[in-house]
């Protein structure tokens, strides 16, 4: 009686069906975990891609022939940075790894100083090995990484293969397989199904390429900063900047620590390079937040600041590093389905449908 009574309620109705959509799609989720960062991969590439072969299709070309030039292109950028970036940055990991052991004992010294002043000054009992152990760790996990590394080589050749096949057929097959996948819709969900399918997938395409120019300027800026304030490690740790930044809020503070840690690491401690490293994140951060997010960012994602910081915590402890970057198209997309949902259950659809492009059972193309 109870399940009827909130059945028959709009609101509830749309709870039940927003419910059994996330364990759909968490169901998906598990299936798909051996391959499901490939897969997102193509998917990225796919959002980025997808504009580019239709702006050559509308010039005169077929699909395939689009298709194949903007892969190519792709496989271009991709081999330059093969040759040129992946072996500097290489270079500078091998070198970070050889400096780890210094890093640790000066790092350990630091906190025992800290750890003395703090007792002296505050009574605070401090366990300084806290830093020593950490680093030992990393040295540790960075071990068996290299011991591992057969294994690292034959998922990267697998994704090397699977990624650009992926891309291949959503590029050439999305469609297709998005209208098959709709029309299996009934007839009174028909239309509503569409009108968030279009508002998610806008959503989520925005997001994508906005946040990949974003990572993309970010990671120049402190390439060429770290660079000029002559730190040895600039592109690699340049470059995990820009990648961190996917990362609302904790990510500008973690790409500041590795090469702070590394400043301190030196045999005597350069103030002046400190204060260097902190300048060059907040000059990459001035930028991002006065120019950038205005521009390309801000108008891609309606979630709270609040809501953000959460999701990202809580998507980082239970799914790691990859729930963090993950949490706000999340967020978006389940805010997105819940709210048309809501709306659509609740006003029949009629009102939504006025700013929604009309689908028919029999047309296919869209």
């Amino acid at each position: 009686m109870i399940l009827r009574t909130i059945f028959n309620h709009p609101i509830g109705r749309a709870l039940i069906i927003y419910v059994g959509i996330i364990l759909m799609l968490t169901v998906l989720v598990l299936l798909l975990k051996p391959v499901l960062i490939p897969l997102i991969i193509a998917f990225i590439l796919f959002s980025i891609l997808d504009p580019l072969k239709n702006r050559l299709m509308r010039s005169g070309l077929n699909a395939i022939s689009s298709i194949i030039i903007v892969l190519m292109a792709v496989v271009a950028i991709g081999v330059v940075c093969l040759v040129i970036g992946i072996p500097l940055m290489l270079d500078q990991w091998e070198w970070l790894q050889t400096r780890l052991p210094t890093i640790a004992t000066q790092v350990a010294k630091i906190l025992d100083g800290l750890g003395a002043s703090l007792i002296n000054a505050m009574g605070m009992q401090v366990d300084t090995r806290l830093g020593e152990r950490w680093l030992t760790d990393l040295k540790s996990q960075s071990t068996d990484a290299v011991v591992s590394s057969a294994g690292i080589m034959v998922q990267s050749v697998f994704a090397l293969v699977f990624i650009p096949l992926i891309t291949f057929f959503l590029l050439r097959d999305y469609r297709k397989m998005r209208n098959t996948a709709m029309s299996w819709l009934p007839n009174k969900a028909y239309e509503l199904g569409w009108l968030i399918y279009f508002r998610v997938a806008k959503k989520l395409q925005n997001y994508i390429r906005s946040v990949f120019m974003q990572s993309a300027i970010i990671a120049m800026v402190t390439v060429t900063g770290f660079y000029l304030i002559g730190l040895d490690t600039a592109v690699l740790f340049g470059v995990l900047a820009g990648f961190l930044n996917l990362i609302p809020y904790v990510g500008p503070l973690l790409s500041m620590l590795p090469p702070m840690l590394v400043a301190l690491g030196s045999s005597t401690p350069d103030i002046w390079l400190l204060v260097s490293i902190a300048a060059v994140v907040l000059t990459a951060q001035l930028i991002d937040n006065i120019f950038v997010i205005p521009s390309l960012i801000a108008s891609t994602v309606d979630l709270h600041p609040m809501l953000v910081l959460l999701g990202v915590v809580v998507f980082g402890y239970f799914f790691g590093f990859i729930g963090m970057l993950v949490a706000i198209p999340v967020l978006a997309t389940s805010k997105i389905i819940l709210k048309g949902l809501v709306n659509g259950l609740n006003r029949g659809t009629s009102e939504d449908m006025m700013y929604a492009v009309p689908i028919k059972r029999d047309t296919q193309k869209a």
